[in-house]
Order: C-alpha cells, then sequence, then structure tokens
C-alpha cells in the first residue's frame, strides 16, 4: 500500500512539474537522495491572515537506504540572469520572518515513503502590498559507505506571494539592441527589463526576421517567446538569438520586449550580414572597374599637327 501511495505521489509531482515552468528553473541539484512535490506554489494572502500548508519530502523507491534531511526558511530572488538566488532581499523577503515550520526541522525518511512538511505563513496585520517571496529548503544529510548517497543534496520549495494591497505590475524596458552590421555570428536582439512595480511580472521577448525583399519570415520566435519572471527592483537582462544566421544577406529585424504590466518596447531595423573576405574582394574588384573605367573613357590626346 505505501508502494502504491508514494507512486501515485511521484506520478501526481511528475504532471506538477511538467505544467509548470518555474519547476526546472528553480530547483537545485540533481534528483538524488530524495524528491519534493510540489516545488513551488503561487498563493494571494490577505493582511492578518493565517495560511497553513504543506508538501512531500519523498524517498524514491530505487534508494536503499534512509534518507536524513533538514529544513530551512531563507528569501530568494533572481540575479540579472534570471538565476535564482537564496538570500534574503530588502522588503521582499519579510515573509520570512511570517513563516513557521511545524514539522521537525530534522527527520529521515526510510525507502518508499514519504513525509509531509507543514509550515504556516502569519501575515501582520499592516504588510507591504505586492510581492513576498521566500524557500523553504531541504538539505540531505551525506550517507558514508554509500555510493547513492555521497554528498548533500538540496532543493527548494519556492513560495511566490501576492499580499492584498495596492499591487503596482509596472516594468521599465531598457536598452533594446539589434547590431547593424555583422562579419560573422548570429543576429542577436538584446534588452533588459526592472520591475519597477511591488509585485512579480512576466518579461516576454519576440524576434521576427524576414529577408530584405520578402515579407515571409526567415525567423520567429512569436509561437514560442523567451519569458523571464522579473521579481521586485530586480533586472533580468534576455538575449534572442536567430541561431545558424546565413553568412551573407540583408534581413529586416523585429524585436519587441512586453512586460506584464502593460509597457511595450520595440524597434525595426535592417541587418547587413557579410562577411570581411568578402568586403575586401569586393572592394579590390570595385577599385578595379573603376580604374578600368576611368582608363577607357579618358579623352585620348590628339596628335600634333605637322606644320608644312
Amino acid at each position: 500500500m505505501k508502494k502504491l501511495i508514494l507512486g501515485f505521489i511521484l506520478f501526481a509531482s511528475s504532471l506538477f512539474a511538467t505544467s509548470n515552468a518555474l519547476a526546472a528553473e528553480l530547483h537545485s541539484g540533481p534528483m538524488v537522495g530524495f524528491m519534493i512535490s510540489p516545488m513551488n506554489e503561487r498563493i494571494t494572502l490577505s493582511p492578518g491572515e493565517t495560511y497553513t500548508n504543506f508538501f512531500y519530502v519523498m524517498n524514491p523507491e530505487e534508494n536503499t537506504v534512509p534518507v536524513s534531511y533538514n529544513l530551512k526558511v531563507q528569501g530568494f530572488y533572481r540575479n540579472d540572469d534570471g538565476g535564482a538566488i537564496f538570500e534574503d532581499v530588502d522588503g521582499r523577503s519579510q515573509i520570512v520572518n511570517w513563516i513557521t515550520l511545524n514539522s521537525p526541522t530534522e527527520s529521515t525518511i526510510a525507502p518508499s515513503v514519504a513525509d509531509k512538511v507543514y509550515f504556516t505563513i502569519q501575515v501582520p496585520e499592516n504588510p507591504p502590498a505586492g510581492g513576498q517571496y521566500a524557500a523553504i529548503t531541504v538539505t540531505s544529510a551525506p550517507v558514508s559507505d554509500n555510493p547513492i548517497i555521497e554528498e548533500s543534496v538540496a532543493m527548494n520549495y519556492t513560495i511566490f506571494t501576492e499580499v492584498k494591497g495596492e499591487t503596482i505590475m509596472k516594468g521599465d524596458i531598457r536598452d533594446l539592441n539589434v547590431p547593424f552590421f555583422l562579419s560573422d555570428g548570429n543576429i542577436t536582439a538584446s534588452s533588459s527589463v526592472k520591475n519597477i512595480g511591488n509585485t512579480h511580472g512576466v518579461a516576454t521577448f519576440t524576434m521576427k526576421i524576414t529577408s530584405l525583399f520578402s515579407s515571409e519570415p526567415v525567423f520567429s520566435n512569436e509561437q514560442n517567446p523567451d519569458k523571464k519572471l522579473v521579481l521586485p527592483d530586480r533586472t533580468v537582462s534576455q538575449e534572442t538569438t536567430w541561431e545558424d544566421t546565413p553568412g551573407i544577406g540583408i534581413f529586416n529585424v523585429h524585436y519587441k520586449v512586453e512586460y506584464e504590466g502593460g509597457e511595450t518596447e520595440e524597434i525595426n531595423k535592417l541587418v547587413i550580414k557579410c562577411p570581411f573576405w568578402l568586403i575586401v574582394v569586393s572592394l579590390i574588384g570595385l577599385s578595379g572597374f573603376i580604374y578600368a573605367a576611368v582608363r577607357f573613357f579618358r579623352p585620348k590626346k590628339k596628335a600634333p599637327v605637322s606644320q608644312g
């Protein structure tokens, strides 16, 4: 029966992780020693509210030894590259002080067993409105003389919270850039987005490229645009690239950045792709043509007329 229950939990976990794009992004460490499910949640809380929930810590059936683990509550944010940094952030990790673990901070789970980790969030009466972000980190304890679990593994149950109040979702889109000329490499558009609101939002980056004399796209990510989650007071940078850009060509590039709060910036630019060696050869050929043309069209000197 325990195996059946754990199997169901693992199946449900895989469905959740597949539908949630943030899960893999916020996971740190390989799937060795234990698993957690779900890996994150998004909730909306009111001032003075008490919220209780739980997640699973599981010892997969493949393991043949008990797994010891520790729990820790900490804040997190994203760096400029969009990676998760697990430490407190001024103003946006106050929720760390609102969370109480209702389960032991140290425990051991046997093979094919799942623990429930309970926690409570007690929201103060006067919290700042907007986003609050925390992670409950589960760290395994190394098991000596065991080839499966040789070192500690950390996984994070991340909590995205929006506290009710005056919520401001606003972004500052800046530094849109598309090169005019490329001698080699791929066409890449870049930009950055700063969250100047008080809750998290999603920035979307799309690029559409057509050849000079055609409206048919040779590249477009409009069906599957690049997206990044931006936390308050943080800036993320993004590059969108047309991989395997042809070696020679003239292209029209349309690059667009949208923020969930409603802000939009876009540019249209002509991009020339041409290797330097071809430019040098063309210049030599052009110089030769001009020289030959000048020689051909230069008026010929008339021979002097002899006086008889």
